[in-house]
């Protein structure tokens, strides 16, 4: 065994952790934990399952989500008050975050925060805040469907009004107080603190670094709030320097070589450990010449092989008759505007696909030497 694979592992043995407990653990020493995901993995919405009833145990009570609109947490707050799990306004509140996002480990964030609220006192009970922005996509469509035509960009701004990643920030502020615990999951890029993602061209086949323009939530958030909080992504696919869309695996293959034969799922930091001193060669080492895994995020999750993941469930009737009028209010673009109801739910059942990196056998112990 190479010396720095036989490091490597001695670092899990001594300090990696189960997924849950090194997400829990983080709270020890931090006040607020991001969670970036990859999208439609059904490991990584599984965790957040096993996560929400331990988050109430240990006095975490407040819930931070993408995937529920800033604008709609009044129904966020009328659905965990019911005395009954309102699955239809639970679907509403994910349409009207993104039409197409119909998967059930989605919606079952609300259920199962719904649930254990049933089981805890009050002062243990999750509240679930909602981050996204309140696009108004009505008013986009309504001029493509009644003026036949694009908006212009006067009428695309006021659409936009309202909208940008650091006015996530509002809701995390309003709730937030120093010991304030606060779990937040999201995009993996939503949740860069201390890393800026960079912008690119094409040049000669390759991505070559321009500015660091992009700012995200999490580095306003970081720029608020400093170490108070932390963020750890998954072990997922990054996307090549050469081919925009071609997944391959972060750290050359190291990780997955090094943890798969021993372990089936484990946490561990990047920050501050012979993980984060590993080198990559993806898009994220843009603008980064001396680039190591603990530049992207502060910790990370691995939850099996990549060619192992499997994706989120498509809802059958996630569109039905009850709500096909709020997708086409709510549609992007006006996207798929007309299609009948089982058309669009095919949409989604066709969204799920997981993209993964070429499939070899990572073996050659050079690559962790």
């Amino acid at each position: 065994m190479s010396k720095m694979k036989e490091d490597l592992l001695h670092y899990l043995e001594q300090h990696g952790k189960p997924p849950v407990d090194y997400v829990l653990s983080k709270f020890e020493q931090h006040d607020i934990v991001l969670l970036g995901e990859m999208h439609r993995v059904k490991q990584q919405l599984e965790l957040y399952h096993n996560l929400i009833p331990r988050l109430a145990e240990m006095g975490i009570t407040y819930f931070a989500t993408e995937f529920a609109r800033r604008a709609d947490q009044g129904l966020v707050d009328e659905l965990l008050s019911k005395p009954y799990y309102d699955y239809a306004l639970a679907k509403i509140i994910t349409l009207k975050q993104e039409v197409f996002w119909g998967f059930q480990e989605y919606v079952d964030i609300f259920r199962l925060v719904w649930q254990t609220n049933q089981q805890v006192p009050p002062s243990q009970q999750i509240k679930i805040i909602g981050l996204n922005d309140p696009i108004n996509w009505k008013l986009y469509n309504h001029i493509c469907n009644t003026e036949h035509r694009t908006p212009n960009r006067a009428e695309i701004d006021v659409s936009w009004k309202g909208c940008g990643e650091k006015l996530w920030l509002e809701p995390i502020t309003q709730h937030y107080a120093p010991g304030t615990k606060i779990m937040g999951i999201m995009g993996s890029h939503h949740g860069f603190t201390k890393y800026r993602e960079p912008s690119w061209e094409i040049k000669a086949g390759k991505k070559v670094f321009t500015e660091f323009k992009t700012i995200r939530f999490g580095n306003h958030l970081y720029e608020k709030y400093g170490d108070k909080v932390f963020n750890i992504c998954f072990h997922d696919p990054w996307s090549d320097l050469l081919e925009a869309d071609k997944p391959i695996y972060p750290a050359k293959g190291v990780i997955e070589q090094v943890i798969s034969p021993v372990y089936k799922e484990i946490g561990f930091d990047l920050m501050g450990s012979p993980w984060g001193e590993m080198t990559d060669d993806s898009f994220y080492t843009l603008g980064y010449p001396d680039f190591k895994l603990s530049n992207i995020y502060d910790g990370m999750i691995y939850t099996g092989r990549l060619q192992d993941l499997q994706p989120v469930t498509p809802i059958p009737d996630f569109i039905d008759e009850s709500n096909i009028g709020l997708f086409r209010d709510f549609t992007p673009y006006n996207y798929e505007y007309n299609k009948t109801i089982a058309e669009i739910n095919q949409i989604i059942a066709d969204d799920t696909p997981l993209i993964y990196p070429e499939q070899k056998e990572i073996t050659d112990e050079s690559t962790v030497d």
